[in-house]
């Protein structure tokens, strides 16, 4: 192991962030769990894909480099769970549609908040959402069906995807919604990613890394 992915911290002798990610794609060993790795270290805010992707390019004949390439070049910082990152790679993978928004606030054209999707093709007006386990309570599958009604109401498709469902059924599921969605000009549409004053974009991953310096010492092999 080179000197440079080393460091001491509180006196214990630890690789960096982007080694300890590499070498986890390596042991996982497999793309979509590769990717699923690279997804929560981005969501925990320790590295973003793009940084990832400059250590990895700095790689040559290294076992493991090949997948942990392919991993990243499917990876996104805005995933929130390992089972978005599932639904977002049948979404693309399996079912061969183009990529999604992932956790892309929709509005109303008075400004206030539809929703946060988990995936939106803005194209087709399509919302996809994973309901896993907590969604089982009464409580929540009533927030979820007054969620689903508000997206409906302004013109939006909806699918969900289940703890349990496969590939190839999830797959099916989403390509179907696709072809119930609206395809609406942008200008004919009830909602918007336009945001309004009161939720300003928040800081990106890679402009929070660079805003602290971290970009060099992430990149370092």
């Amino acid at each position: 192991m080179a000197p440079a992915e080393r460091e001491v911290v509180a006196g214990l002798p630890l690789t960096t962030t982007q080694r300890a990610l590499f070498d986890e794609v390596r042991r996982r060993g497999s793309l979509w769990s590769a990717v699923e790795a690279i997804d929560m270290a981005a969501a925990a805010g320790l590295i973003s894909a793009w940084v990832f992707a400059i250590y990895i390019g700095t790689m040559n004949s290294r076992n493991g480099v090949p997948l942990a390439r392919h991993a990243v070049s499917l990876a996104v910082d805005e995933s929130r769970s390992p089972r978005e990152t599932w639904f977002r790679l049948v979404w693309t993978l399996q079912a061969g549609l183009p990529e999604p928004l992932v956790n892309e606030p929709v509005y109303d054209h008075e400004g206030r908040l539809i929703g946060i999707p988990d995936l939106l093709d803005p194209v087709a007006g399509l919302v996809g959402e994973y309901d896993g386990a907590h969604h089982k309570s009464v409580e929540q599958h009533r927030r979820d069906v007054r969620r689903e009604e508000d997206f409906r109401d302004h013109g939006l498709e909806y699918v969900t995807v289940v703890r349990g469902d496969s590939r190839n059924v999830a797959a099916a599921r989403v390509r179907a919604a696709r072809g119930r969605a609206k395809f609406l000009p942008r200008e004919s549409c009830a909602w918007t990613l336009e945001r309004p004053a009161w939720d300003p974009r928040p800081e990106t991953l890679d402009e929070r890394l660079g805003r602290l310096g971290l970009v060099s010492a992430l990149t370092r092999s």
